[in-house]
């Protein structure tokens, strides 16, 4: 089980207010929000490694890559 610490945050009236509205969990709807935001950052930072050492992409490489995260009909309309 994850070790877990409570905080206090401060949040605009009408986001929690939609939060609650879907969720009757917020502090597990906000620490999902913030493992992907992490999990986005730790990707960006090793992605931007990676190009700094062997360049940027090609245009192929992510055309293979949107294919592999979308499926194939949707990494066309994302290109």
């Amino acid at each position: 089980m994850a070790r877990t610490k409570k905080v206090t945050i401060t949040l605009p009236v009408e986001l929690l207010e939609s939060i609650k509205a879907h969720t009757d969990n917020v502090s597990g709807y906000l620490t999902e929000l913030a493992e992907r935001a992490e999990r986005r950052r730790l990707l960006r930072e090793e992605l931007d490694r990676y190009q700094e050492e062997f360049g940027a992409f090609t245009d192929e490489e992510m055309s293979g890559a949107r294919e592999l995260l979308h499926g194939p009909e949707r990494a066309e309309r994302a290109a």
